[in-house]
């Protein structure tokens, strides 16, 4: 309680984020982090860095409200927001096509620039 911590913010982490107005991210360690954002702030973007500081602990997860006296929060911009701001302005921005090598069923294509076999 009272540390300050730099998290790396994530799209969607917690549940219940929509509801109770936080965001939620991950700190250094790897600990899920659920802060809240002051009514002045910038909101930061996923894949950008936030430091706040630990309000309330919990046995799966640590709570860092800027409305607490004292409270602390800054956001640093990184190129991960920049990259995830790109990508909500792109409409058809969804999952890359990836093969996974796997063969097709029913006749194989014929080779169209291939010689002639000679037959023996």
């Amino acid at each position: 309680m009272g540390q300050e911590v730099e998290v790396l913010v994530a799209p969607v982490e917690g549940r219940k984020d929509a509801a109770s107005g936080r965001m939620s991210g991950r700190s250094q360690d790897n600990r899920l982090i659920h802060f809240s954002i002051p009514e002045d702030a910038e909101r930061p973007r996923p894949g950008d860095m936030v430091s706040v500081q630990i309000t309330h602990a919990a046995p799966h997860h640590l709570v860092a409200d800027s409305g607490v006296e004292g409270g602390l929060f800054s956001v640093r911009r990184t190129r991960g927001g920049d990259a995830w701001a790109a990508l909500q302005d792109q409409p058809d921005a969804g999952r890359p096509a990836v093969s996974l090598g796997i063969p097709t069923i029913g006749k194989p294509a014929t080779p169209t620039n291939v010689a002639p076999a000679c037959g023996i």
